[in-house]
C-alpha cells in the first residue's frame, strides 16, 4: 500500500473507504483501525500525554513513525521479510500413507527392515511424487501475496512449505527464509514467528471471544525487559483487538462451531485473524480461510489481513478462491500456480499484461483472479487473435515462457535484493536479540534462551488450568444436565441399597455398593478423553 510522503507539501486526499458490499455492511475498517493502532501505540510509548495536548499533523506518516520509532512499547513491529527460490517439495503417495494406531511403532520397525533400513530408500526413487517446481518469489514485511490456482494446483503445499509445516513430505530442495533465519531455526527457537492457518478455524466452542483472544495474548506476554506494566498491556492490547476487527459486539459471545451456536462465521474468522495477530508472528500464512464466506465477509477478512500487513509490517500469504476485485485490489502481489508450476509473479497491476503478451486475453466483463486461474483451462480462457498456434497450452508450456521473461528476472532480482537488504539490515542477528529479550526467564535462567515459547513452563500450566475452567463453566446446559444425571443415578442407586442389615450378612452387598461407585466414577471420568483429544488440536 502506499504512503504518504512526509517531504511533499501537497497532501492528496483520503480515498472514501467502502462501508458496504453487494448491498451487505463491511465491520471491519482500515481506517478506523489505522487510527486506534496509532493511539494504543502512542499510549504504549509513552507518549499519551504528547496525544492528547496536540493531534498529529496532517502530513502525519504512521508507516514511517512506526519503522523509525525506538522499541518502547507493544504491539512489536519486526522487520522480517520472506524469500524463497527455486522451491522443490516432494511428497510420497497416499497408497503409502498409514493411520497412526496401537501396532504403528512396530509397524514401522517391520516396514523400515524389509526396506533395509532406508539404504533401498537411497538408491531408489520410490513413490516420490514432484509436487512443486522450482518456485521463487519474495514477499517484504509490510506486503500480502496472492496465491492462486485450481485445486490440486500445488496452492496448499506451497502454503504448508512456507507456513514451516514440512513434517508430511519427503524431502524439499531449494532456499526458504524468514528474515534471514532457517526453516530448521525457526521450528527449533523462533517457531511463534511463523504462523499457518488453515481452511477450518479451530477454536474453543464454549469459550467467548473475549476469553479466547486474552489466553491467546497471556501466552505471548513479553518479560518485564521489555515491558513494564503487563495488566495494562492486556486490557490495552484486548480493547485494540475487538475495535480493529469489529468484535465488540460479540466479545461476550461464545465462539461456538457446527454444534454449538455461537458468533457467525464471518466473525468466527476475524477471531482467527485477531488470535493470530495476538501470537505476535511477522510470517501469517493463510491457505483458503474465505471458503464458506459470503462475498462482504471474505472482503472483511482481507481487510484485516491487509491491516496487519500495513500496521504491523507482517508479510502476508494467502490462497483465496473465487476473489473478488475488490479482494484482489488489496493484495500487492500474486502468483499463479498450476500442477506445482509456477506461471507468473509479480505486481497485481501487471498480471493481466503478462498473460497478454504471450497471447491469452482477459474478457471484460471477468473478474482478474477467475482470468489468472481459467488461464490454463482450453475451455475457459480467450486467445488473442492470430495466437491460436503460438499460445501455450500446458503447464510446462507456461512455465518455459514465464522463465524466459524479464518479469521472472525482475523476479529473481527482486529477491535477491531482498535478501541483501534482510543481511545489510543486520535483520538476523536482530530479530534473535529482540526475541530472546522478550522471552521471560532469560535474565536468570540462560537456557530459557533456546526454548520457542514465550512465557515459561509455570504460567502457562496456570494459565491451562484458568482456561479449563472456564470452558467447563463456558456450557452451562451441559453442567445442569450433568448435575441432574448425577442425583437422578444416586437416587436410583441409592434406593436399591436402602436399609441393608448391621451385620455380617450385608458386607458382599456393602463390597457390591463400592466397586459399583468406583466403577461408576471411572466410566463417568471417560467422557473427558474426546475434550482431551480436541485440546490437542
Amino acid at each position: 500500500m502506499p504512503s504518504s510522503d512526509n517531504d511533499s507539501i501537497n497532501i492528496e486526499p483520503v480515498p472514501i473507504e467502502k462501508t458496504t458490499s453487494f448491498g451487505e455492511p463491511l465491520h471491519v475498517s482500515i481506517t478506523q483501525a489505522t487510527s486506534r493502532f496509532q493511539m494504543i501505540q502512542r499510549s504504549f510509548a509513552g507518549e499519551e500525554e504528547e496525544a492528547a495536548a496536540e493531534a498529529p499533523p496532517a502530513g502525519f506518516d504512521l508507516q514511517s513513525w512506526l519503522q523509525n520509532r525506538p522499541m518502547k512499547g507493544p504491539p512489536f513491529t519486526k522487520r522480517v521479510g520472506l524469500v524463497f527460490k527455486d522451491l522443490d517439495v516432494y511428497g510420497s503417495d497416499v497408497a503409502d500413507k498409514h493411520i497412526a494406531s496401537l501396532i504403528t511403532p512396530i509397524y514401522k520397525l517391520l516396514k523400515s527392515s524389509i526396506r533395509g533400513f532406508g539404504l533401498f530408500q537411497l538408491l531408489s526413487s520410490g513413490n516420490k511424487r514432484q509436487l512443486l517446481h522450482k518456485i521463487t518469489g519474495s514477499v517484504a514485511d509490510g506486503e500480502m501475496l496472492l496465491v492462486l490456482g485450481r485445486p490440486g494446483s500445488g496452492c496448499s503445499t506451497l502454503l504448508r512449505v512456507l507456513g514451516n509445516q514440512r513434517k508430511t513430505y519427503t524431502r524439499i530442495d531449494g532456499t526458504v527464509l524468514y528474515g534471514g533465519l532457517t526453516p530448521k531455526e525457526v521450528q527449533r527457537h523462533y517457531r511463534g514467528e511463523v504462523a499457518y492457518n488453515q481452511e477450518d478455524d479451530v477454536h474453543f466452542p464454549t469459550l467467548t471471544v473475549r476469553k479466547t483472544l486474552e489466553f491467546a495474548i497471556n501466552c505471548k506476554i513479553p518479560s518485564r525487559q521489555v515491558l513494564q506494566d503487563p495488566e495494562r498491556y492486556r486490557r490495552g492490547f484486548l480493547d485494540m483487538l475487538l475495535d480493529m476487527y469489529g468484535l465488540k459486539g460479540c466479545a461476550d459471545t461464545i465462539v461456538g462451531n457446527a454444534f454449538l451456536r455461537g458468533v457467525s462465521g464471518g466473525e468466527r474468522k476475524r477471531v482467527s485473524i485477531a488470535e493470530q495477530v495476538a501470537s505476535g508472528a511477522s510470517v501469517d500464512v493463510w491457505d483458503g480461510s474465505t471458503r464458506g464466506l459470503d462475498s462482504s465477509s471474505a472482503l472483511d477478512y482481507v481487510r484485516s489481513l491487509r491491516i496487519n500487513a500495513d500496521l504491523l509490517q507482517k508479510s502476508v500469504v494467502a490462497t483465496i478462491y473465487q476473489a473478488s476485485e475488490s479482494i484482489y485490489q488489496l493484495f500487492d502481489k500474486v502468483m499463479v500456480i498450476d500442477e506445482g508450476r509456477q506461471l507468473y509473479f509479480g505486481p497485481i497491476d501487471k498480471a493481466v499484461d503478462y498473460f497478454g503478451s504471450i497471447g491469452i486475453e482477459k474478457p471484460k466483463r471477468q473478474t482478474t483472479s477467475d482470468f489468472l486461474t481459467g488461464v490454463t483451462q482450453l475451455h475457459e480462457r480467450r486467445v488473442r487473435p492470430g495466437w491460436e498456434e503460438r499460445a501455450p497450452k500446458t503447464a510446462e508450456e507456461f512455465e518455459q515462457l514465464w522463465m524466459q521473461s524479464p518479469e521472472y528476472q525482475q523476479t529473481t532480482q527482486d529477491a535477491k535484493q531482498l535478501y541483501e537488504q534482510i543481511q545489510t539490515d543486520h535483520r538476523p542477528s536482530e530479530l534473535r536479540t529482540f526475541i530472546d529479550r522478550t522471552k521471560m526467564g532469560t535474565s536468570r535462567l540462560k537456557f530459557r534462551r533456546k526454548s520457542p515459547y514465550t512465557t515459561t513452563f509455570v504460567f502457562q500450566f496456570y494459565l491451562l488450568i484458568i482456561r479449563e475452567w472456564e470452558i467447563f463453566l463456558g456450557n452451562k446446559t451441559a453442567i445442569i444436565f450433568k448435575v441432574i444425571y448425577n442425583i437422578a443415578f444416586a437416587i436410583i442407586v441409592g434406593t436399591l441399597f436402602i436399609r441393608l442389615p448391621h451385620n455380617t450378612d450385608s458386607f458382599f452387598t456393602r463390597g457390591g455398593v463400592l466397586f459399583f461407585a468406583l466403577l461408576f466414577n471411572s466410566l463417568t471420568s471417560m467422557a473427558e478423553i474426546p475434550k482431551a483429544v480436541t485440546g490437542r488440536q
